[in-house]
């Protein structure tokens, strides 16, 4: 049997009709017979991400997007995505946008906290606004334009003081001082481990032998030491009356040789007649003293 040239022309249109679309299929990334589950996260602005972008959770891919249609009542996007059905997402979960450098766009999900209560496919996850460095650095862009003279100046006032004499002077002076500052803490820390141990060693034996003197001198006993010195001057001063009354007395021997004139003028008589004995036996030796190895006739 043969068959017609319309028919086969009607099966290679079907046959090329059907390439295409699995093509267009493959291109974007969707998956044609696919088991996944769809979940809907709401956006404000999803940025131009196409269709088939990626779905990742902790940097891990999980899902595509399959479509992004406008909700007329809420003014917003509800972007559908599909996920492996394997992979449960915990309520809690919200959904942000991130760029790469290149431009690609993907969604990533922050999970939630609590892994016991799962959502269940086609519920709707609230969506974070993108987090996008480009356009980040694209709204610090005009601020760095007011920072850029300040910071002109900056490096002017910099330069003209890195190329200041005086910074190497005291940079100088600064590595000078350091050095000392070595020395002295080496000399401090020689202070430190030597004299100091000595100087506490002598300042405890000090305090030792104060404490063993202080002890000692409690030991004393002072009020009966000044009683006996209370008693000794009151004998000394009865001895002094007493000496007093007799010399005052011409009844007394000590009395009448202080008070009796005569007394002293013979004292005085018998002195002076030493004194001219002495002086004429130093001067004629001869009346006194006779001396002879044979002897001596007397004339």
């Amino acid at each position: 049997m043969k068959i017609s040239k319309e028919i086969k022309i009607a099966l290679v249109a079907i046959a090329a009709i059907l390439i295409v679309y699995v093509g267009i299929i493959f291109l974007k990334g969707l998956k044609l017979f696919s088991n996944d589950v769809s979940y809907y996260v709401e956006m404000t602005d999803v940025q131009g991400m196409p269709t088939a972008s990626d779905v990742r959770a902790n940097g891990l891919k999980v899902g595509f997007v399959k479509e992004i249609t406008f909700n007329p009542i809420k003014q917003n996007l509800t972007v559908e995505i599909c996920v492996n059905p394997d992979f449960q997402i915990p309520q809690g979960t919200t959904v942000y946008m991130t760029k790469e450098m290149l431009g690609s766009a993907m969604m990533n999900l922050k999970l939630g906290t609590d892994p016991t209560v799962i959502l269940s496919p086609g519920d709707t996850i609230n969506g974070t606004p993108m987090t996008d460095l480009m356009t980040a650095a694209g709204n610090m862009i005009p601020q760095v334009e007011k920072m850029l003279p300040k910071m002109d100046s900056i490096l002017s006032a910099l330069n003209t003081l890195a190329n200041d004499p005086s910074l190497s002077t005291s940079m100088l002076n600064m590595a000078t001082i350091s050095e000392e500052l070595k020395t002295t803490t080496s000399q401090l820390n020689g202070l430190l481990s030597k004299d100091v141990p000595q100087l506490i060693s002598k300042t405890n034996n000090i305090c030792t032998n104060l404490e063993t003197t202080t002890n000692r001198i409690n030991q004393i006993d002072i009020v009966g030491m000044a009683q006996k010195a209370d008693a000794t001057l009151n004998n000394v001063n009865d001895l002094t009356f007493k000496l007093n009354t007799a010399m005052k007395s011409k009844e007394t021997s000590l009395g009448m040789l202080v008070n009796d004139n005569s007394i002293a003028l013979h004292i005085d008589s018998t002195l002076m007649n030493s004194s001219r004995l002495l002086e004429d036996l130093r001067l004629h030796p001869k009346r006194y003293v006779h001396f002879s190895l044979f002897g001596r006739k007397e004339k």
